[in-house]
C-alpha cells in the first residue's frame, strides 16, 4: 500500500511540474520574438522560408544556448531547454535587423505580475535619444543599458520630467534596457543605428 502510494504521488507530482515546449519560426519574419518560459521549458525554433540562417546567443545567463554559428536552410530544427533564471537574447549573425528575439525565463514558482515594470519606449531603433516612457504612478526609475556581451554600457535614474537617454555615443547595434522601480523591473531590447 506505500508503495502504491509513493507511486501514485510520484506520478502526481511529475504531471503537475510537467515542462512545456514553446515552438517559434525562425525565418526572415522573425524580428522581435519576446517569449517567457519557466526553467525546464524548451524552446523549439523551425527554420522556414528562403535562405540559411543560425540563431546565436548574444547575452544571458544560458551559456549553452545558441552557441552554433552554421548556418542551416528551411526545415532544420533547434530545441533548448532553459535550465537558469534570466533574460538571453539571440539573433541570426547574417540578419540581425530581421530576425532576433527574447527569452526571458522565470523560475518555476513565476514572478507576480505585481512584480513586472511595463514600460515603453521610442524610437526603436534610435540614433540619437531614446525616451523611456514610465507607467502612470512610477515617478522615478533606474535605467541600465548592456550590449550584447552583457556589459554595462550606461545608466541614469529617470523621472517622469527627464525621461530620455543618450545613445548617440554607442555603437550601432542591439542592446538590452532594463528599467528598474521600487522592487519592479522591466526589460526591451532596442536597436541603435
Amino acid at each position: 500500500m506505500k508503495k502504491t502510494l509513493l507511486l501514485f504521488f510520484t506520478m502526481i507530482s511529475f504531471t503537475l511540474s510537467a515542462q512545456t515546449t514553446h515552438n517559434l519560426d525562425w525565418s526572415f519574419n522573425s524580428a522581435d520574438q519576446d517569449t517567457t518560459i519557466e526553467v525546464g521549458d524548451t524552446v523549439e525554433w523551425t527554420w522556414s522560408g528562403s535562405g540559411t540562417h543560425n540563431l546565436l546567443r548574444l547575452t544571458g545567463p544560458e551559456t549553452g544556448f545558441g552557441v552554433d554559428a552554421t548556418r542551416y536552410p528551411s526545415g532544420h530544427v533547434y530545441s533548448y531547454t532553459f535550465t537558469t533564471v534570466g533574460v538571453n537574447t539571440y539573433e541570426c549573425s547574417p540578419h540581425p535587423d530581421s530576425m532576433y528575439g527574447t527569452i526571458t525565463v522565470t523560475s518555476t514558482a513565476g514572478i507576480s505580475e505585481n512584480n513586472l515594470l511595463s514600460f515603453e519606449m521610442y524610437p526603436n531603433p534610435a540614433s540619437d535619444v531614446l525616451t523611456v516612457q514610465l507607467p502612470t504612478g512610477t515617478e522615478k526609475a533606474e535605467v541600465s543599458v548592456f550590449d550584447y556581451t552583457g556589459r554595462l554600457v550606461t545608466s541614469k535614474i529617470i523621472s517622469s520630467n527627464d525621461t530620455s537617454i543618450d545613445v548617440q555615443k554607442l555603437s550601432n547595434g542591439i542592446y538590452l534596457i532594463r528599467v528598474s522601480s521600487d522592487a519592479k523591473i522591466g526589460a526591451q531590447r532596442f536597436i541603435k543605428n
